[in-house]
């Protein structure tokens, strides 16, 4: 029987964090006493993932803004290096600091559609949406993202190096492109892994392809060729099953070669949240129906607190966000995770309407994931 996880160390960036740029949030009413626009600024906010990078800091990736192409066109698309303080038993502020932002453009015309900032190819939450993204040998970002959907690749600098690789059959009814869609809007390249040997791209819808029944595709994409595995989008790599009621994905990674972790969430949050889990998953081990079989890792609603590190009084803690989007190995027994905060919609741990969610990063210890 899995144990309940421990957290082991808890950051937060205030919901309120910005960064000078363009006014934003023009095209969206007033949400959790917010009033827009927020005048030559941006909202450092919607965290989709998550990824280790050097000396104890990490990237992350932001998502298309406030959650729709026709709001968030003064989005801009962007990944952030932070460097967290976590508070742990042992001491540490609890704060998480912002360094360098990459912006991600389009100088060379990749995009096969206009895009909102014509003149300086900035690119918005107009123009794509990324959820997912690793980092290849090469230090170039490979993005999944959900607009399309596709994969779409980028230089250490932001810029992009190609036109977005589309598998044939896959459209989303968001597809700028105005495809025949597969998939209903937001339902894309939500989770994406990378082989331990950094050859290999896993990229996981969030929904399931119409006409297929239950289950989410992962597919299979070469770096190095730089195709896909699979020759249409009805024939995948692998398929997941989700429990009943749980509404998505969050992420998907690897540890090994063949095996990693899926989160799995509602669309709830707050105090009527109920499925909030991370699974064990192996391309090896499937069952009789041929989806990976599922081990429980985490219950991100049942976690010891000792420490009491988040300081709200409670030896229990609870990460009951609506979307959880960024998950990493640490090492053996411990993850990192970091929530979406949806800025400023979201409104998990607080009901008076007027606070919105701030991005937490947390560090849990779990039972050994391989011996």
């Amino acid at each position: 029987m899995t144990q309940a996880a421990t957290l082991a160390a808890f950051a937060m960036l205030p919901a309120d964090t910005f960064r000078p740029g363009p006014t934003s949030r023009q095209f969206i009413e007033s949400s959790n006493d917010r009033q827009p626009p927020f005048k030559n600024k941006q909202p450092v906010q919607g965290f989709s993932a998550l990824i280790k990078a050097e000396q104890g800091s990490y990237l992350v990736l932001s998502d298309n803004g406030f959650g729709h192409r026709n709001n968030s066109s003064d989005y801009l698309l962007s990944i952030y290096h932070i460097q967290p303080d976590f508070r742990t038993a042992s001491g540490g502020s609890g704060r998480i600091r912002v360094g360098e932002i990459i912006h991600l453009r389009d100088p060379h015309f990749h995009l096969p559609y206009p895009v909102a900032r014509q003149t300086d190819r900035l690119l918005t939450g107009a123009d794509l949406d990324p959820e997912s993204f690793r980092r290849a040998t090469d230090g170039s970002y490979w993005l999944g993202e959900e607009l399309n959907p596709s994969l779409v690749h980028f230089s250490a600098k932001g810029i992009m190096l190609a036109p977005p690789f589309k598998l044939a059959g896959l459209s989303s009814v968001d597809n700028p492109s105005a495809a025949l869609a597969s998939l209903p809007r937001s339902r894309g390249f939500e989770g994406m892994a990378i082989s331990a040997d950094g050859n290999w791209l896993y990229p996981m819808l969030e929904g399931a392809l119409v006409g297929m029944g239950p289950g989410l595709n992962i597919y299979t994409f070469d770096i190095e060729t730089q195709r896909y595995v699979n020759t249409h989008a009805s024939w995948p790599s692998y398929r997941y099953r989700l429990d009943e009621g749980t509404a998505a994905i969050g992420d998907f990674t690897l540890y090994s070669q063949t095996a990693g972790l899926v989160i799995e969430r509602d669309s709830l949050e707050g105090q009527d949240a109920r499925i909030k889990k991370i699974y064990k998953v192996d391309f090896e081990q499937l069952d009789a129906d041929g989806f990976m079989q599922k081990t429980l890792v985490a219950d991100l609603l049942d976690i010891n607190d000792p420490h009491d590190l988040n300081q709200d009084g409670d030896e229990r803690f609870v990460f009951p966000f609506w979307t959880i989007e960024g998950l990493v190995v640490i090492n053996r027994t411990m993850l990192g995770i970091v929530n979406d905060n949806n800025y400023p919609f979201s409104q998990a741990r607080d009901s008076s309407g007027r606070q919105p969610d701030n991005n937490e990063f947390i560090l849990i210890e779990i039972d050994p994931l391989w011996d």
